[in-house]
């Protein structure tokens, strides 16, 4: 049996630059990977099987590992009978790439068993087809998306910065926030300062960090906003990843906010980024 670990991710700002005539947006933004995730356990069986720790999660062909492992076959026609077996940390909806990233782990995975038939950009547009975060998680670090998302520069360095991550126990649908985009919340990419600034000053480059899908979430679920003014409150910066739920920040979780979260039922994920 082999054990795997599925990172999660968080987005250090996401921009929309417009429509595509597929109905997808294209974007701007930044992703890292953080130490906190998913553990999958995967081994040889008769079958393909997918189970799962988690309800919320499915276990049949809508599991997007079940479909990973398909998409694997049809590429280079080798069954991918394996019993797969995903122990879920990362919160389902939660903006954290918790799905993108079991499917790229696996897929990675699978190749590298059965003697690496793909190779490393037919891995890459493979996982294109799953999802628009699955490629980065085929890496992970710090890296650049753009197009949808998938369309990835990976940058050298790593921020290896204490956060800490809340997740008020809602899903967001994605696809409802993308729906919601509006006109006045595009912008063009050579007005984003943060393109020209990634070599600033960490505090510096903070502050240039925005989320044009996380001001729409925090609109539709106002227990967003709570997360970001309860933390404000006690005097840190509260960011949204991907298209919410879930708030992030750096530093370190005062005994204060851990005892607000216990009693609003909310997770809080102490990490850092990797």
């Amino acid at each position: 049996m082999k054990v795997l670990f599925s990172p999660a991710k968080i987005n250090l700002g996401l921009w929309i630059l417009g429509k595509r005539p597929d109905g997808y947006h294209n974007i701007f933004t930044i992703y890292h990977t953080v130490d906190f995730g998913d553990k999958i356990y995967i081994k040889k069986s008769v079958k393909l099987k997918v189970s799962t720790s988690s309800p919320l999660v499915p276990e049949d062909e809508e599991n997007i590992v079940f479909k990973t492992l398909k998409k694997f076959e049809e590429w280079t026609g080798i069954e991918p009978n394996y019993e797969v077996f995903i122990e879920k940390n990362i919160p389902v909806g939660a903006g954290l790439g918790g799905g993108s990233s079991n499917s790229a782990v696996v897929l990675k995975a699978v190749n590298e068993l059965e003697g690496n038939p793909l190779t490393e950009q037919e891995l890459f547009n493979l996982a294109s087809t799953l999802g628009a975060d699955v490629p980065f998680f085929l890496k992970g670090g710090f890296a650049i998306g753009e197009g949808i998302g998938d369309k990835l520069r990976f940058l050298d360095k790593k921020l290896n910065r204490e956060i800490f991550i809340i997740y008020p126990n809602i899903q967001v649908s994605t696809k409802k926030i993308y729906e919601l985009v509006r006109e006045d919340l595009l912008t063009k990419k050579d007005e984003i300062p943060i393109i020209s600034n990634l070599d600033s000053d960490f505090e510096e480059w903070l502050s240039y960090i925005e989320n044009r899908l996380g001001d729409i979430a925090k609109e539709e679920y106002p227990i967003i906003k709570e997360v970001l003014h309860t933390l404000e409150f006690l005097g840190y910066k509260g960011y949204i990843s991907g298209s919410g739920s879930s708030v992030y920040a750096f530093g370190t979780a005062d005994e204060k906010l851990e005892l607000i979260c216990k009693s609003k039922g909310w997770k809080l994920i102490k990490t850092r980024l990797k």
